[in-house]
């Protein structure tokens, strides 16, 4: 034990004591009476008969301010990240970067503290963020370990793989979860995501195409992503495409979620004593909340009760999506998955699986739209391999992969600038340290880097990181080196199990909707990118479409 920790112990006996003996006095009148009466008639007394039950009282209250100014001179200049640069605030409370994240400028206010101090800065007393793409590979190491960070309920008490705090119990869960999301059991499912995309195009056709209607495309990107995500994890759309809704208020519902996951998250360990209080049936997600995280819980739980029945009936059907696999896994022991922990797998399913994919679509639009050199190069590309007859009448991944190397570098280049999780991901520094960039990181402490920040580093994409070019891709080696340092869907052994999905998704679904519809951004309407509890969407897309006709 260090003396700053001696001494804190010390300090909190002494508080204990001085509390035991204020609660003495207030449970004998008598005492306090003659304290009183002595007080009043002696000129002489002892130094000790000047205490009143006030000043007592106000004792604690001296106690817990000797505290605060006792953290924030250790943690500003003894603590052993002291000398690593960062605001003040920062050095000294957790409250600096659950402000910012609330304020939704976290990523700003990072990006131009590091631009200002270097590739290292401390945004909490024990937290140090990396802005250096090149340290990704030492910091999301195979036997790197999460951090508290993770554990905040907000998605509730069960963990899915995303929060498991050590890599072991990690890799033992994500052994059972690979084989379902692995990329030869999706390429199967492709027939089913064609189906969706046909769906969805001809939706939009008969909805704005023949009406001639102006619309908000940003929903509509979520929608065929939660309806093809419905599809492949549990066996039907959702409805969303069909509808033209948000269905249940999925989509509403998880964003309104996402303010108390990034407070929870940045505010540990508090968050922990939160969950051992009254306290935590208001923070902590669970399906009796009328709205956030709850609507989804209680959709799930729909789901998978009416999966169990139609299992017990005998009229599953022999149905091969993730759910089932997930039910039909076994442990090594020969026993099926925790019910509760399917129940975790699943709401992330839910929640990973379609909003993220459908703010990489809305970001394409985005940046697409608004170079018009961009759009009609991919343009000219599209319809070149159409006319050829090396696309299918609905582009097949290995189909787009093979022959449109510009539209695959628009999509890469739309994840790198506005991943849809501009998030900190923390890791606990290994035993003995590390170095990065020349300095030191001790052992046991938290280091984390931000997609957002790491995707804009000059030394790997060049002085023009913050523009929108996706010719940096076309270059075989440096694109290596690109996919090499990419966080879009995470990092190392810990990336997202999802990724083959929403990556066919993305090489399928935007190609067929700009190689069908002529899209024009309505003008003087401004697209806003929200980012909420670290997590972002787009808002306010709106446009017209009209029909481009066979090529």
């Amino acid at each position: 034990m260090d003396s700053a920790t001696r001494g804190s112990s010390s300090l909190r006996q002494a508080g204990r004591s001085l509390l035991a003996l204020a609660n003495f006095i207030r449970s004998d009148p008598s005492l306090y009476k003659d304290w009183k009466m002595t007080t009043a008639t002696s000129s002489t007394r002892e130094p000790f008969l000047q205490i009143t039950l006030t000043n007592v009282l106000l004792l604690p209250v001296a106690y817990i301010c000797y505290c605060i100014i006792y953290q924030i001179v250790y943690y500003r200049y003894f603590h052993p990240l002291a000398k690593f640069p960062g605001p003040f605030w920062a050095s000294v409370t957790r409250i600096w970067v659950a402000w910012h994240n609330f304020k939704e400028d976290e990523r700003f206010v990072e990006y131009d503290l590091t631009k200002k101090h270097g590739p290292i800065i401390r945004i909490s007393p024990t937290l140090l963020l990396v802005n250096s793409a090149s340290s990704l590979p030492l910091i999301y190491h195979r036997h790197a370990d999460k951090t508290k960070h993770y554990i905040t309920g907000s998605f509730g008490e069960t963990e899915s793989l995303f929060n498991m705090q050590t890599w072991q119990t990690h890799a033992k869960f994500r052994k059972l979860m690979a084989g379902p999301y692995s990329f030869s059991n999706i390429k199967k499912m492709e027939p089913l995501i064609d189906a969706r995309i046909d769906e969805w195009i001809n939706k939009l056709d008969l909805e704005y195409v023949k009406t001639d209607s102006k619309f908000d495309f940003s929903p509509w990107a979520v929608f065929m992503a939660y309806d093809i995500i419905s599809e492949v994890g549990f066996g039907a759309p959702f409805g969303f495409v069909e509808t033209g809704t948000d269905v249940g208020g999925l989509i509403q519902g998880f964003h309104d979620g996402l303010p108390a996951f990034g407070l929870m998250a940045r505010l540990h360990p508090f968050t922990s004593w939160i969950k051992s209080t009254f306290m935590n049936k208001y923070l902590v997600a669970t399906p009796d909340a009328t709205n956030g995280i709850g609507t989804l819980m209680r959709f799930r739980d729909k789901l998978l009760e009416q999966r169990l029945k139609d299992i017990e009936a005998g009229v599953n059907g022999n149905k091969v999506d993730l759910l089932q696999t997930m039910l039909d896994a076994r442990t090594e022991e020969g026993k099926p998955l925790d019910i509760e922990y399917v129940k975790a797998e699943v709401l992330l399913v839910l929640l990973a699986g379609a909003d993220t994919t459908g703010t990489a679509f809305q970001a394409m639009i985005h940046y697409i739209m608004a170079d018009k050199t961009v759009y009609d190069r991919m343009m000219s590309e599209i319809d070149g391999a159409t006319k050829v007859g090396q696309l299918s009448r609905v582009p097949q991944y290995s189909e787009v992969i093979d022959h449109c190397p510009y539209y695959v570098a628009c999509v890469k280049e739309s994840m790198r600038l506005c991943p849809s999780a501009p998030n900190i991901f923390p890791r606990i520094s290994p035993k003995g340290g590390l170095v990065l960039d020349g300095q030191f990181i001790p052992e046991g402490v938290e280091v984390t880097c931000n997609p957002w920040l790491v995707h804009r580093d000059e030394s790997v994409y060049g002085a023009d990181a913050e523009d929108f070019r996706p010719e940096r891709w076309l270059d075989a080696e440096k694109a290596k080196t690109f996919d090499k340092f990419s966080m879009v869907f995470g990092y190392g052994t810990r990336s997202c199990l999802g990724k083959d999905i929403a990556l066919m998704e993305l090489y399928k679904a935007p190609l067929q909707f700009f190689r069908t519809f002529r899209p024009e951004l309505t003008p003087g309407v401004k697209e806003e990118f929200i980012v909420k509890g670290g997590v972002g969407y787009w808002e306010n897309m709106w446009m017209k479409i009209s029909s481009r006709g066979s090529v």
